[in-house]
């Protein structure tokens, strides 16, 4: 049965620690309750080009009616426009209840991490727990917003506790090593050195540390450093390094619980806060337990470096390999190859817009070609994976996000992302992991890039065959009649020859000349000479048959050769321009007839010698058709010949 009990949550930016934990905690917490959730990611702001034009077609993926709640992490998006469009699309088309993750100006009920305040519980503890005076702060210039908040908690503390405070015990850079190590100058002055730096986060933090052993200072001996944020690696580091939790997870499941509040009826307070707590280790004084095998720590780090390795040798093989794709299908069956480097995926889905590989008007125009009409309501599923097996490719309705046999029993926890380049839309491919525990790395990305780039490049491979075709058209056809001109027919001539002579079959070679064409341009202008050549092309085309070759090879001469024809088809032929130009004449109002004089050799395919002689025997009987007719091209008033 078709699960309907859907949590939609989204998020830029799923690889990053802060996301997965978010996510994780809701798809846990709605599990419990028979919910599944749909993640819709995107990684706005991210220097990649103008790959990354088309990122708000994420917006074009859900179906905002299915979903029971919504979650809005809106601090995760870089580019503040996409982030109000999302949260102005979510406004008008969501009727369920909508939860944002923020610091600052919600525009919907709002669950917020309170991480600053804990910068005041940090000073407090070395100011009254490890007896520091000078205390200075390391701040960071690139989040400026959030750097500052901290600040002030110190700020204030240091206030309470009335410790003096210079400018020297502030400091603001960038992430790199070269200015992090600047601050040591800055904050030791010649006649006193600081007791202890508390620093914005934890990437900062390890930075200084790496600073400061290389000055020959020990931590915290000779000086006590903290930091923000929780992670692995200075959990791991030693001395541990003293930080901040980060509850991200616990904000997940709150989140969550909030919804199900409201699916009771209980209406969603306007803020809940979520506060972070200090957490105490070795890098301030504190006596902390050494990790008991920090060996392990290391060999993660080591596998991490062979994994990241790994994926991007992948990368560059996958990069290479997709970009010669030019064929949808050929491309679907070499991503198969790829897919056991995604870590732990279950289910893996490509779909695609009806109208992902359609062709800019100014290409249709060039070329003639015809728009297809496409139906936005219908996608194509070309890849589809689920437990380690490949599914038929099928189409399915704009109703659901995937095809409903897909949804059938499902449990899984699915994560959308757009397919895209530059402003054009492809797409989205659905990810799912097993056992629902998020797997999402960074690398994947690639996936997403290379898997868009070949679908640009199967759109432009279609735009460059038009194009090319078209070019060959302006190069063996003649713009007049559409027959083929000079160059195309003795292009053609001799593969023709080369099949005739394999089938055994007679050859046909006509010349037709039309009468009179000086004096149609002569009496009634060019416009009417070329009318009169267009009506002998059709005549041919409607006369001869498909296989026939036809071409006009100058101002009114045209030449056919055609294969296995008997002598009673030629005359047949013949008859059949001729009767169609008398039938012409009689129907319509042209002050002149339009004639022809044909001339045409049968050779059977064993004695075919030189096509040139053959040419040269049907130009004599055309000269000689021609010559035995009286010039009656123009009409009388009464429409007859004079």
């Amino acid at each position: 049965m078709y699960q309907a009990k859907k949590i939609g949550i989204f998020i830029s930016h799923i690889f990053g620690e802060f996301q997965r934990s978010l996510c994780q905690g809701i798809i846990d917490k709605a599990a419990e309750f028979g919910y599944i959730v749909e993640i819709f990611s995107s990684t706005d702001g991210e220097d990649v080009g103008s790959y990354s034009l088309g990122e708000s077609s994420i917006l074009r993926i859900p179906n905002y009616d299915e979903f029971s709640g919504v979650c809005f992490a809106s601090d995760t998006y870089l580019l503040t426009s996409l982030k109000e469009r999302i949260a102005q699309t979510l406004a008008e088309k969501c009727t369920c209840p909508i939860i944002e993750i923020t610091q600052r100006n919600a525009v919907f009920p709002a669950v917020a991490l309170d991480n600053n305040k804990a910068a005041a519980q940090l000073t407090e503890h070395l100011i009254t727990e490890h007896r520091h005076r000078r205390i200075c702060y390391l701040g960071n210039c690139l989040e400026n917003d959030f750097s500052e908040k901290r600040f002030q908690y110190y700020k204030d503390t240091m206030e309470k506790y009335q410790l003096p405070m210079s400018e020297n015990d502030y400091y603001s850079c960038d992430y790199s090593y070269e200015a992090i190590a600047a601050s040591v100058d800055y904050f030791f002055q010649p006649d006193i050195k600081p007791d202890s730096i508390i620093c914005y986060n934890d990437r900062m933090a390890m930075s200084l540390m790496e600073a400061l052993y290389k000055r020959g200072l020990r931590i915290p001996a000779d000086i006590a450093v903290v930091g923000f944020d929780n992670l692995e690696i200075g959990r791991n580091v030693t001395p541990a390094l003293s930080t901040v939790t980060f509850p991200i997870y616990e904000m997940g499941q709150t989140v969550m619980n909030l919804l199900l509040d409201t699916f009771k009826g209980k209406p969603l307070p306007e803020r809940t806060v979520i506060t972070a707590e200090p957490l105490y280790r070795s890098s301030c004084g504190c006596a902390l337990k050494k990790n008991a095998l920090p060996d392990l720590y290391e060999n993660r780090l080591m596998e991490r470096i062979h994994t990241l390795e790994n994926a991007m040798f992948n990368n560059i093989k996958m990069t290479t390999t997709l970009y010669r794709i030019r064929e949808l299908d050929e491309g679907m069956e070499l991503l198969e190859k790829f897919l056991p480097r995604i870590d732990n995926c279950h289910e893996f889905y490509i779909c695609l817009y009806q109208n992902w590989d359609s062709i800019p008007s100014h290409i249709r125009e060039i070329t003639s070609a015809q728009e297809e009409y496409k139906d936005r309501d219908i996608l194509m599923m070309p890849f589809a994976y689920k437990d380690g097996k490949l599914l038929h490719p099928c189409s399915f309705t704009k109703k659901h996000t995937l095809p409903d046999y897909i949804y059938t029993d499902s449990q899984s926890a699915y994560i959308y992302s757009p397919l895209y380049f530059e402003d054009r839309e492809f797409g989205y491919v659905a990810l799912s992991y097993k056992d629902n525990i998020l797997a999402y790395q960074f690398n994947f990305l690639t996936w997403i890039v290379n898997v868009s780039r070949m679908l640009r490049n199967i759109c432009e491979s279609m735009q460059t065959d038009l194009m090319v075709s078209r070019l060959e058209d302006i190069y063996m056809r003649d713009e007049l009649t559409g027959l083929y001109n000079r160059q195309g027919f003795h292009q053609l001539t001799e593969s023709y020859l080369e099949q005739a002579k394999k089938d055994n079959a007679s050859l046909l070679v006509m010349i037709c000349d039309l009468d009179g064409l000086k004096t149609i341009n002569d009496t009634f202008g060019h416009l009417e000479g070329d009318f009169a050549i267009q009506v002998l092309g059709h005549a041919l085309r409607h006369s001869c048959t498909e296989e026939t070759l036809l071409a006009r090879v100058g101002g009114d001469e045209f030449f056919a050769l055609a294969a296995g024809i008997t002598e009673e088809d030629a005359k047949e032929t013949t008859g059949a321009i001729h009767k169609y130009l008398e039938n012409y004449n009689k129907l319509h109002t042209k002050k002149y007839n339009i004639r022809v004089s044909i001339g045409y050799t049968l050779e059977p395919a064993q004695s075919i010698m030189d096509i040139q002689e053959l040419f040269d025997a049907a130009d004599q009987k055309m000269y000689a058709e021609k010559k035995s007719k009286k010039k009656l091209i123009l009409k009388n008033s009464k429409g007859e010949p004079e």
